[in-house]
């Protein structure tokens, strides 16, 4: 079986406690040695929301100039098996960039609206997802952030995963009442533990869908 391709993505503008956690689930997800990783920061990237002008109807892509395009291309060439995606919890939800990330997604998707769009819609039908997120503290938009994470992931078709009993729907960390680029390595029994809980379910998830789909075509093959 080919390798499992697992992609870890940081929402933060910093190099800090989020990316800590993306990190950890993405070593987490080394199950064995079919297993490869890759890591992508936003921090430092300008990501513009979508503004609904329509001309990726139009030309088949964004015509916003930023970097999204650059920060995408891990989820589309190729579509990996299985992503981890983590941001910071500002305002009750998500920080402004990990939501204009997603937002500009709504791009790669005209074409299953518009019988003149010019592009495909990536296959993410097979991919693993999952969610983190850190805040200052373990309420005050956690849950909400975790959600309309999930909800992105959903609505794209992705396979979503949770954390089980620890962040129920994904890992949440917690700053631990203080406020510094790594406080979250002290949350080790709930947000560093549920980071690692979900890396390694999307690598199993991952491992199986993939081995599943060998399957089928082998079966239907026969058929």
């Amino acid at each position: 079986m080919e390798k499992i391709r697992i992609v870890g993505i940081s929402a933060s503008p910093r190099h800090a406690n989020t990316e800590i956690m993306v990190k950890e689930a993405l070593e987490a997800s080394g199950i064995n040695e079919l297993v490869t990783t890759e890591f992508v920061s936003l921090a430092g990237k300008k990501i513009l929301g979508c503004c609904n002008c329509r001309a990726c109807i139009k030309v088949g892509k964004c015509v916003l100039k930023d970097d999204w395009a650059d920060t995408i291309k891990p989820l589309l060439d190729p579509v990996p098996d299985g992503v981890v995606f983590g941001a910071p919890v500002y305002f009750y939800n998500l920080n402004s960039q990990a939501r204009a990330y997603m937002e500009r997604c709504t791009s790669l998707f005209k074409s299953q609206n518009f019988s003149e769009a010019k592009s495909t819609p990536p296959d993410w039908t097979h991919t693993v997802a999952a969610v983190l997120t850190v805040g200052y503290d373990r309420n005050g938009g956690q849950e909400h952030a975790l959600s309309t994470a999930l909800h992105f992931f959903l609505s794209t078709g992705f396979v979503t995963i949770g954390a089980g009993h620890f962040g129920y729907i994904g890992a949440p960390g917690w700053l631990m009442g203080t406020s510094t680029p790594t406080s979250v390595n002290d949350d080790t029994s709930i947000g560093i533990a549920s980071a690692r809980i979900i890396g390694r379910r999307v690598a199993e998830t991952a491992t199986m869908l993939k081995m599943g789909s060998h399957t089928s075509s082998a079966y239907l093959g026969n058929v």
